[in-house]
């Protein structure tokens, strides 16, 4: 995974974790510390210092500490269920100023995203293990293993540098498949009477970056799957501006919703489905496909956050969210795109 995500998910998450101290350390009246204002509370109204003692003791300062990290935020327990069950009430006072008792939205939505990976890799990991996925031609014993190998060595079909090839395969040794299929090209090219360097010269722009890719992506198959979950969550992010975009589109007659609207109710949005999604992922691996029947409810809310957030009837709700589906799916085939894109880009040889 990468730190990027990782950071700002962070540094999100310790908002949750906020200790506010009931009272101050220093007795009012006293001088503040910094611009000597007669303290009146636990902060000076005048320069905005915490009234604190630090000359504590360490058991002091330890049992602090661990107060203040184990002190939820009660922000989350009272955010998290209006936006399951009252997203678009939650949206409106939002974006009607009633925001004190509302996690951020964006904090939110990188804290979840970032749980939403951590969830799928895991799963698919540990997915990976039980199917076999990973295990070359889908070999799982040593037995069947040197069954194929044997069968290879007894194809008088395959030229040497095939042989080679389908034997590095099979042992899972993808840097000297790689070799193999770049000595049977020189093999090719020999036959033909044409030199590698030749080869190479009367090729396009386009061919030598996509075979030097191909033959990097052959031999380091492990870098390349990092690099797609690296670049998997940088694009995610796009997920966001993205829909503030579709939704911008789609009311932009309505002169009483703003932009900042938008993307209010995305960060809301996205951070339900992601957490429907998060949920989902575990739920299938013990209760099997069925689990995946709870995507259903994504729809249905969305269907009852945009309709309350936007106040807009019924009909009108269901046209842009079929407007909303189509865009989405034409933007997301775009972001899998470039996504695809950035990684192989980025697998040189």
């Amino acid at each position: 995974m990468t730190n990027e995500l990782e950071t700002a998910a962070g540094a999100s998450a310790g908002g949750w974790l906020r200790w506010r101290r009931k009272q101050a350390d220093i007795p009012p009246g006293t001088p503040c510390a910094n611009c000597d204002t007669p303290l009146a509370g636990t902060y000076c109204h005048a320069c905005g210092q915490l009234a604190e003692d630090f000359h504590k003791s360490i058991w002091k300062l330890g049992r602090e500490a661990l107060e203040s990290f184990f002190h939820l935020d009660g922000r989350l327990a009272r955010t998290l269920p209006r936006l399951i069950l009252r997203p678009g009430r939650l949206t409106r006072d939002y974006v009607d100023g009633k925001r004190a008792f509302q996690v951020p939205p964006l904090r939110m939505f990188l804290v979840v995203l970032l749980l939403t990976f951590l969830v799928g890799q895991c799963t698919v990991g540990r997915q990976i293990e039980e199917w076999g996925i990973g295990d070359p031609a889908g070999i799982a014993s040593q037995g069947a293993r040197n069954t194929a190998l044997a069968e290879i060595e007894a194809d008088e079909t395959l030229t040497e540098a095939e042989r080679r090839a389908a034997i590095s395969a099979v042992q899972s040794d993808w840097a000297g498949v790689a070799r193999a299929v770049g000595e049977a090209r020189e093999e090719e090219l020999a036959r033909s009477g044409q030199t590698l360097e030749e080869n190479l010269s009367g090729q396009n722009a386009f061919e030598a970056w996509l075979g030097d890719r191909v033959r990097a992506t052959q031999e380091e198959p492990r870098r390349f799957a990092l690099l797609l979950g690296m670049w998997a969550q940088r694009v995610a992010i796009l997920a966001l501006p993205v829909s503030a975009m579709i939704l911008t589109c789609l009311f932009f007659w309505r002169r009483d919703v703003f932009v900042f609207d938008h993307v209010i109710f995305s960060m809301h949005s996205l951070t339900f489905q992601l957490l429907l999604l998060t949920s989902v992922i575990p739920l299938a691996f013990w209760l099997g496909p069925w689990a995946w029947g709870l995507l259903w409810l994504s729809p249905v809310h969305l269907f009852i956050h945009m309709r309350e957030a936007y106040r807009s009837n019924a009909v009108m709700t269901l046209v842009r969210m079929s407007a909303l589906f189509i865009l989405t799916n034409i933007a997301a085939s775009f972001m899998l795109l470039l996504w695809l894109f950035l990684a192989f880009n980025e697998m040189r040889g």
